[in-house]
């Protein structure tokens, strides 16, 4: 199955891209995407990323489905 990762703010700046295609097995989970060796510089980071499915935030283990779209959204802060 294919989904679509999009990478936001620094998780952008840390793969150097904002957007991959990324082939999965069939029963993938959200996190499986942190499988993909392109987005390996995002590994050390991982404990603060938050994920989102089509939109809505997810739990690591959330089934993906061909054709998902993962948002990697790291913290933010404003002010």
């Amino acid at each position: 199955m294919r989904v679509r990762v999009l990478l936001f703010a620094a998780a952008r700046r840390w793969a150097g891209t904002a957007e991959l295609s990324v082939e999965c097995p069939a029963g993938a989970r959200a996190a499986d995407v942190f499988r993909e060796p392109r987005l390996a510089a995002l590994l050390p980071h991982r404990r603060t990323l938050r994920l989102a499915v089509n939109e809505e935030f997810v739990a690591d283990g959330h089934a993906l489905k061909d054709g998902d779209a993962v948002a990697v959204l790291p913290p933010v802060s404003g002010g």
